[in-house]
């Protein structure tokens, strides 16, 4: 795909002194902005000034792919838990279809951002999953290119995360990944002896 990069990033290219860094911002109602340098950014990527932090707590970006047909990409994006902070937003918030955009940019060998990182990856979080044990925590971020709405058909979930946004303590939808088959509800299983 072209991505129509500047004359300051194609500059920079040619060096081949480079060193890349990805900036993330996921829309919560506070939006986040993230970045995997070893330092705090500053990037205009939107037209607006944000600070990008490098608080340890982006721990990985999986599964980053990119086709030439309009097909549903998706990837997973890994946040620390341990701080409690983006938990706690995903437990309160419905953070569902909120947008996440991922920007590829480059440092120059002065350590400096170059100007306009492009847009690696558009998407809307598609669900999450938190997993923890005794020495860290993590919550993991599915998100969706906006190609995956297109065969979506609306409405709740059979996963545990929407049940319990309705019933809190219900845990019916447990185990529904399990269950490849269709449950026939109603008169279809009534049992019929002739």
């Amino acid at each position: 795909m072209a991505r129509g990069l500047t004359s300051a990033v194609k500059t920079e290219l040619a060096t081949g002194i480079i060193e890349p860094v990805i900036l993330v911002e996921i829309g919560f109602s506070t939006p986040i902005y993230l970045t995997n340098a070893s330092f705090d950014l500053t990037s205009s990527v939107s037209g607006t000034s944000r600070t990008y932090l490098s608080n340890g707590h982006l721990r990985g970006i999986t599964g980053v792919q990119e086709t030439g047909t309009p097909t549903k990409n998706s990837l997973s994006v890994s946040l620390s838990g341990v701080d409690q902070t983006y938990i706690a937003l995903a437990l309160t918030e419905n953070i569902i279809n909120d947008d996440v955009f991922i920007y590829q940019g480059y440092l120059n060998s002065s350590l400096a951002l170059i100007a306009d990182p492009f847009l690696l990856f558009y998407g809307n979080i598609d669900e999450f999953k938190i997993s923890d044990n005794t020495s860290t925590a993590t919550l993991v971020l599915l998100v969706s290119s906006h190609w995956g709405n297109f065969s979506r058909t609306s409405g709740r979930t059979t996963t545990t995360n929407s049940q319990q946004r309705f019933f809190p303590t219900d845990k019916g939808m447990d185990f529904s990944a399990l269950t490849v088959r269709d449950i026939k509800w109603g008169r279809e299983w009534q049992v019929h002896i002739y």
